[in-house]
């Protein structure tokens, strides 16, 4: 029996919209993302420490210590198939004050895709979006943005190597470094990603129904498992 193209794409996106519910895939590869504060931060613990040792870049611990921001998603879940694919995930935001070296947050998000053109493929990856102005600040501290169309980021591709849009005066709004743990045969990027503010994690974590703007804004790192990250980014290739 003959196919049609576009029943193959109705039944990708169906296998995506399954695959990524928590309950539906076993194994190690595809997981269901840590959706708790406690298990965010862990994880971005983990995805720093990992991503510095796997990058191990001069350039890139001297861009994350001069960077306004820091977004990290640990374990995003990418996966592909017959020609659609799709990223879900869950991240912190943290916003430093470069006049006084005062950490601001953590603000909580999620980060989701769903596109075509993807070959096929299924990887876990660590994700660090690099935020160096207060454009890029801005965005983060909206309910939800995307990448590409009119909000012109300069995003670098996903992979394993620095990313190849950093130019040599650091002053792209945004960068991005990620580490694949898996199998992917197309790195795909982030056009048409959407972010948006993780309201319960943010609920959970600080007691009350809070904005991320505020967050970013006003309340000042104090969780000594949060000050652990930022830290480690002040100081990353000072010793």
């Amino acid at each position: 029996m003959k196919v049609s193209q576009k029943a193959l794409l109705f039944i990708s996106v169906l296998f995506l919209l399954t695959i990524f519910s928590p309950y539906s895939v076993p194994g190690s590869v595809v997981s269901a993302a840590s959706d708790t504060p406690q298990d965010i931060i862990a994880g971005t613990i983990e995805a720093l420490r990992d991503m510095d040792t796997s990058l191990d870049s001069s350039v890139f611990r001297r861009v994350l210590r001069r960077a306004q921001g820091v977004a990290i998603f640990p374990s995003v879940t990418e996966i592909a198939l017959l020609g659609v694919g799709g990223m879900s995930g869950n991240g912190l935001v943290l916003r430093k004050d470069r006049d006084t070296g005062v950490w601001y947050g953590p603000a909580f998000l999620k980060i989701s895709t769903l596109g075509v053109g993807a070959r096929v493929g299924i990887q876990n990856l660590d994700l660090l979006l690099v935020i160096n102005d207060s454009d890029g600040l801005g965005a983060f501290m909206k309910k939800t943005f995307k990448f590409g169309g009119t909000l012109a980021w300069t995003v670098g591709p996903i992979g394993r190597s620095v990313s190849v849009e950093i130019d040599s005066e650091l002053t792209a709004p945004i960068y991005s470094y990620s580490i694949a743990k898996g199998l992917y045969f197309d790195a795909g990027s982030l056009e048409g990603s959407t972010i948006k503010d993780h309201s319960s994690a943010n609920t959970a974590f600080w007691g009350e129904e809070i904005s991320n703007k505020i967050i970013l804004e006003e309340r000042r790192v104090i969780n000594t498992e949060v000050m652990k990250i930022c830290n480690y980014i002040d100081n990353m290739g000072t010793d």
